[in-house]
């Protein structure tokens, strides 16, 4: 039990690692998923300066790495590698579809464009929300992994 515990917690502190390490390859990410979906017809203005102040979308990472950890603990190396390709396709997938859609809602709700180009600032796009939101999409069949057996459990 307390070995579970140890790794559920060095997961989690790894997922804040990687959280932090990738936080400005997911927003130059999807920065670019906004501008090749609208093909180009958002522009960013001002500078592109933020602070890695918060950033919920860690700790949800953070929770889907001990998540996903726990869910393949007592599976074979096969299996665990399958289900990390599956975690990183589902994850991809959400990322670029929920660009794309909250990209596309900026384009068509802009009534004062120019030429239908939209200018934002780089600070206006949710990035928290889009990684969050793909990360909980992606651990959704680790989540299932680890409840399945406890409903067959149940009378």
């Amino acid at each position: 039990m307390i070995k579970k515990v140890l790794l559920g917690v060095l997961a989690y502190i790894i997922g804040i690692g990687i959280g932090v390490y990738f936080e400005s390859f997911f927003r130059e990410t999807i920065q670019d998923i906004f501008k090749f979906t609208t093909s180009n017809k958002i522009q960013f203005r001002g500078k592109n300066i933020y602070f890695s102040i918060g950033g919920i979308f860690k700790y949800i990472l953070s929770f889907a790495l001990m998540l996903f950890l726990f869910s393949n603990l007592n599976l074979k190396l096969k299996q665990v590698i399958k289900n990390t390709v599956i975690l990183l396709l589902i994850f991809g997938i959400s990322l670029f579809v929920i660009s794309a859609i909250n990209a596309n809602l900026k384009v068509i709700e802009c009534t004062a464009c120019d030429n239908g180009i939209v200018r934002i600032h780089w600070n206006e796009i949710n990035y928290d929300l889009i990684i969050g939101l793909s990360a909980i999409l992606a651990i959704i069949p680790s989540i299932i992994r680890l409840v399945k057996p406890k409903l067959k459990k149940t009378p």
